[in-house]
Order: C-alpha cells, then sequence, then structure tokens
C-alpha cells in the first residue's frame, strides 16, 4: 500500500519568494520580515517604523 498516493496529496513545497515578488508586482503589497539578512540595518529601522506608525507597536513577549 505504500506505492499508493492519493491525488489530493500536493507537494508541501511554497516559493515564498515568488508570493512576496506577484504580491509586490501585482498588487502594490510589499511583504517583508524584518530579520531577513538581505536587508540592512537602516531598512529594517525604517521598516520597523512604518510598521508600527501604521499598526502600533509590538506588545512585549510573555504578555
Amino acid at each position: 500500500m505504500s506505492g499508493l498516493r492519493s491525488p489530493l496529496n500536493f507537494a508541501n513545497t511554497v516559493d515564498y519568494e515568488a508570493i512576496k515578488r506577484h504580491a509586490f508586482h501585482d498588487q502594490n503589497i510589499v511583504i517583508v520580515r524584518l530579520d531577513d539578512p538581505k536587508l540592512s540595518w537602516a531598512d529594517r529601522e525604517m521598516l520597523r517604523a512604518v510598521g508600527e506608525r501604521l499598526y502600533g507597536a509590538p506588545k512585549p513577549a510573555g504578555r
């Protein structure tokens, strides 16, 4: 039975960079992790400040 596979069992790989790229190109939406190593310190701080201005500061952990 190990050879039988359901056609509903899709591969579990997701290209998140492609999703981000399409969101930016198609919808003008930027999706970025603040700990992305491709960002400089200045970029991270600018994005953090924009996020806090739009959505408020994150709550401290453990509260």
